[in-house]
């Protein structure tokens, strides 16, 4: 592919990619995106192989081809591991200082 291509290929991939809320911003893909958008994405042998997965991991198409059976997500040792888990990381990146310490706690001492 040509620079321009490549570059063109880059700068839609900045714009579709979702962000990552609990990430630091310096450790972003877009950060990588942005950058070989601004120095022209040089054209190196592995460039339409990376813009090729960057598309496939944006249009899930892993998890469409090898989807996840239901035994796999929710195991019958703790079913609702992994949506908490989903609901965990939504929370985490608005939690103030004080709300991580009231769920420190409430995790120490659990009524069962």
């Amino acid at each position: 592919m040509s620079r321009q291509t490549i570059t063109k290929h880059y700068t839609r991939l900045l714009t579709y990619w979702p962000g990552d809320r609990l990430r630091p911003q310096e450790r972003h893909f877009q950060n990588l995106l942005r950058q070989r958008v601004q120095n022209g994405a040089p054209p190196h042998v592995n460039a339409d192989r990376e813009v090729n997965a960057a598309y496939l991991l944006l249009d899930n198409t892993f998890t469409k081809q090898y989807p996840l059976s239901d035994t796999t997500m929710k195991p019958a040792s703790n079913p609702t591991h992994y949506t908490d888990l989903a609901r965990e990381l939504d929370e985490a990146p608005d939690r103030t200082w004080m709300g991580n310490f009231m769920k420190r706690m409430k995790n120490m001492v659990r009524f069962r």
